[in-house]
């Protein structure tokens, strides 16, 4: 079936293919060198100046919400895996279908001899998570803290500041502090130390209702993440007195060493065949990646960061737009002029995609500035790690292009309807 156009086409579409863009890169470079020695549109802008500042204000607002929300997202993914790095070994295991640490499911014990079975594997460190209460003179009222337990003789992460002090761990009752948590749990990182004496928490209660009795000797350096403000390490036995001795067959998961040498991948299959579905084997970077995509896909933060910086992105492609379409409809008989002499469709996408960039380059450095403020400012408060790195300002200056390419779309066919006829009307 053939499709023909209209014997009589309407005025629009008549205009269209008469002004309809041509492709070709000698045209498109020739379009950029005359738009480039022509800076018509910074120079509009200047005459503009009630919607050039409407914009340039808008537009920095926006891209400092997607600063915001790129900040927020790698310090909540970042966070997330901190405790992943820093595991000892070559592989993991964990529960079938593992999702998270968060959701606080265990791995079978028994699993340890089905791993210790395979001749490549050196080594199985067992390592146990879970959340309790602390409080101390120096809080106003009790706290959850994230608590993480590991063998003294063979832990299985390696953070600074625990092997200085893992010896002090061998006696009963006694913690390292995260000096990195939030300051909610008061001047705690403070009274211990070198040359301090242990300081006295109160823990979650015994049988008889009474809060037991612990002793922080030491601090290390993790750091909290969304639902943690802090955390504290405590050896095997001490989990057992604690919370009882059947924590001990309920790691949070196993981190395995392999002998040197060893095929990583390889060995995973093999102990993978070898649990048959009672147990999953993970690389480091696996494990990473599971977490991650847990926080990404199956928590409210990963959409929300999302929505946000599509927000962003529209909200400051709006401005531009109002900014390029003021420019246009003042100075539309000039546009009719040069379309009279016969600049074509690209050189006017060019020209007013120079109001855009015009208007986004002091807009993403005011951003930019303000956006180290705000992150230095949120990291002081939460200790998430938030940091202007290299990709948040790769992202923006994308978000930025994508502003000013389709505003500009956008703009220029409101030229679609400039007819050189009008300026003899």
């Amino acid at each position: 079936m053939a499709l023909t156009l209209p014997a009589n086409p309407s005025s629009r579409l008549r205009r269209w293919l008469q002004w309809r863009p041509t492709f070709s890169l000698a045209r498109l470079r020739a379009a950029a060198v005359t738009a480039t020695s022509m800076p018509l549109g910074s120079q509009q802008l200047k005459r503009q100046r009630t919607s050039t500042l409407l914009s340039l204000a808008g537009v920095t607002a926006s891209l400092l919400v997607i600063f915001a929300q790129l900040g927020i997202e790698r310090a909540v993914y970042d966070s997330a895996i901190r405790l992943h790095r820093s595991v000892v070994g070559d592989l993991v295991l964990v529960p079938y279908g593992f999702k998270s640490l968060q959701l606080h499911a265990e791995v079978p014990a028994s699993m340890t001899d089905v791993v210790s079975a395979n001749p490549a594997v050196t080594n199985t460190l067992p390592f146990w998570f879970g959340v309790m209460s602390i409080t101390h003179s120096g809080m106003e009222s009790g706290r959850r803290i994230a608590w993480y337990a590991v063998d003294v003789e063979r832990p299985a992460i390696d953070v600074p500041g625990l092997r200085d002090n893992l010896y002090r761990l061998r006696e009963a009752r006694r913690l390292l502090y995260d000096r990195e948590s939030r300051p909610y749990f008061g001047d705690l990182a403070e009274q211990v130390g070198p040359g301090k004496r242990e300081f006295q928490v109160l823990g979650p209660p015994d049988n008889r209702g009474l809060l037991r009795q612990l002793f922080v000797v030491g601090t290390f350096a993790l750091g909290p993440n969304v639902l943690n403000d802090g955390s504290i390490i405590m050896s095997e036995d001490t989990m057992a007195e604690v919370f009882g001795s059947w924590w001990s067959d309920r790691p949070a998961f196993i981190a395995i060493q392999l002998a040197k040498g060893s095929d990583v991948d390889a060995v995973r299959k093999e102990l993978n065949t070898a649990l048959a579905g009672r147990g999953e084997v993970l690389t480091l970077r696996d494990f990473e990646k599971r977490e991650r995509t847990y926080w990404s896909r199956e928590t409210p933060v990963g959409y929300i960061t999302d929505l946000g910086f599509v927000m962003g992105v529209m909200i400051g492609m709006v401005f531009i737009y109002y900014a390029q379409y003021q420019i246009i409809r003042f100075y539309l008989p000039e546009y009719a002029i040069l379309k009279s002499l016969g600049y074509d469709w690209w050189f006017f996408l060019f020209m007013i995609g120079q109001i855009g960039a015009a208007i986004i380059t002091p807009a993403f450095l005011v951003a930019f500035t303000l956006g180290r403020f705000v992150y230095g400012a949120t990291e002081a408060a939460m200790h998430l790690g938030m940091t202007m790195g290299l990709r948040e300002m790769v992202v923006a200056l994308v978000a930025c292009m994508i502003m000013t390419v389709v505003s500009s779309l956008f703009a220029i066919r409101r030229l679609w309807r400039v007819d050189p006829i009008m300026l003899f009307e």
